[in-house]
């Protein structure tokens, strides 16, 4: 430690106190459902020291018997997921196995502190091991003593460690929004089939003219076309720029057809119908599921978990290499989806973006393989697999005891697509995705670089043995270019 570091408590910096969740049962229906976020451990777990995104809020009456905490709170959890920490950057409520600090500005710098606890963080979680629930309290951090330096310094080194945490935080934001952009395209053409609705209006059809079971979806269309042609018109920047309101050129609009047919089968299209000309598959058939992949017993290779396997996105952080010894195999490009609950429920989906060319890895029991197949092309099996209808189809037919529930290979034989009779449809589709598959990709390594950088200079700088010039501009700006 410098010499010119002091010991503290976190109670001398600033406000420390439990968050508040009074109300009995907890989860009461009507507590839920407003306008005030509401984080959870997980929540906090997830968010990479910035906590950006909530799953749950709060109504008046949740708001009411808890509180809501400003902007810059910096959050810790105390219990299930113990010792984790986040920022908020808007005022959120948390429940009692969160404990807030609200820094004083003048004694010292939020994010800084949030670093320290990082560091702080496996001495944490020892401590509470052990412990009748696994879990920490406020007597815990009454305890707590740390070193800290002068003010400026603990914003020097914050800035510096901000800087890659920002970069990545905007990677991960960056990758949502590609995510979103190519799982809306894949609705668009091949479940809601706006292109043909838009051939079928273009053509002059009437809303009346379309089948009695598709006349809600084609004056919905109707409406949703004419706001931006009027949008466009009144020369509003933003028109066409959202990908629903995006037109498609002429070339790849003229590969849908501008008509409707109906199926016998009930479960696939709008009410049963679908673009006219177009293919009924199977999933079974139009890819590989569970396909036969060779890895020999004892064999050292990449191994992901399930663990590993987010429940929003594609990208897999962790993995390791360990002895084959059983498992579901997998080559690069393929989707692991997971059959078991609560993991399919909570949207537990991965592309395998982390294997050569030829090699193969492998995972959990519990995952299920989806390849590519034809003209079926990966960013395709990838949108499939986080459609709503598609996962909703899967969970219907799992079967086992309560929490040890898992989808049947069975449920992929009767789910059915409707595939363009054009082979340059989906060509095309795997072109306007592919691109963004790629930058999350490119997206992840950076990141994977970034906190590996970061985590190296941490410890150093939040211990005192690395010290920062005066003016640490061009530190943190060599920070930000690492390692373009």
């Amino acid at each position: 430690m410098a010499s010119n570091w002091k010991k503290v408590g976190l109670n001398d910096l600033g406000e420390v106190a439990r968050g508040k969740s009074k109300h009995r049962p907890r989860y009461a229906e009507h507590l839920y459902g407003g306008k005030y976020p509401f984080i959870q451990t997980g929540d906090i777990k997830a968010s990479g020291g910035l906590v950006s995104t909530h799953s749950q809020t709060y109504s008046e009456a949740g708001l009411a018997q808890s509180r809501l905490w400003p902007t810059n709170t910096m959050c810790i959890t105390i219990a299930a997921n113990i010792a984790e920490t986040g920022i908020l950057t808007y005022p959120a409520c948390f429940p009692d196995s969160v404990i807030g600090f609200i820094a004083d500005e003048s004694l010292c710098d939020v994010r800084f502190i949030e670093y320290r606890f990082r560091y702080l963080k496996a001495q944490l979680q020892r401590e509470a091991i052990g412990s009748v629930q696994d879990n920490i309290n406020l007597a815990t951090f009454e305890r707590l003593k740390f070193s800290i330096p002068e003010l400026e310094e603990q914003k020097r080194i914050a800035d510096v460690l901000y800087s890659l945490d920002n970069k990545i935080q905007l990677n991960r934001q960056t990758n949502q929004t590609l995510e979103k952009m190519a799982q809306a395209l894949f609705k668009s053409w091949f479940v809601d089939f706006d292109p043909v609705f838009d051939n079928a209006l273009a053509s002059g059809m009437a809303v009346n003219d379309f089948p009695e079971a598709l006349q809600k979806k084609a004056l919905s269309r109707q409406q949703q076309r004419q706001q931006v042609q009027q949008k466009i018109a009144n020369g509003e920047s933003s028109a066409g720029k959202e990908l629903d309101d995006k037109p498609l050129p002429a070339d790849i609009l003229n590969l849908f057809p501008s008509d409707f047919e109906q199926t016998d089968e009930p479960s696939i299209g709008i009410n049963s119908w679908i673009p006219k000309g177009w293919n009924i598959e199977a999933i079974s058939k139009a890819i590989q599921v569970n396909p036969k992949t060779s890895l020999p017993k004892q064999t050292v290779a990449k191994f992901a978990d399930m663990k590993a396997i987010p429940t929003s996105g594609y990208m897999v952080d962790e993995i390791i290499e360990k002895e084959y010894k059983g498992g579901a195999k997998f080559i690069e490009k393929d989707i692991l989806f997971a059959r078991i609950t609560p993991c399919l429920q909570n949207g537990k989906t991965a592309l395998v973006d982390f294997l050569s060319d030829g090699e193969v890895g492998f995972g959990s029991t519990e995952f299920i393989v989806l390849r590519q197949k034809d003209k079926v092309s990966y960013p395709f099996v990838a949108c499939l697999a986080r459609e709503d209808g598609f996962r909703a189809h899967c969970m219907q037919s799992m079967v086992g005891s309560s929490g040890r529930q898992r989808v049947q290979n069975a449920c992929f034989d009767d789910y059915y697509l409707a595939l363009p009779d054009k082979q340059e449809l989906l060509e095309q589709f795997t072109e306007m995705t592919s691109a963004n598959f790629s930058k999350m990709i490119a997206n992840k390594l950076e990141s994977q670089s970034l906190t590996k950088l970061r985590d190296t200079l941490l410890p150093k700088l939040i211990s005192g043995e690395l010290t920062l010039p005066a003016d640490n501009s061009k530190c943190t700006a060599a920070t930000e270019a690492y390692p373009s």
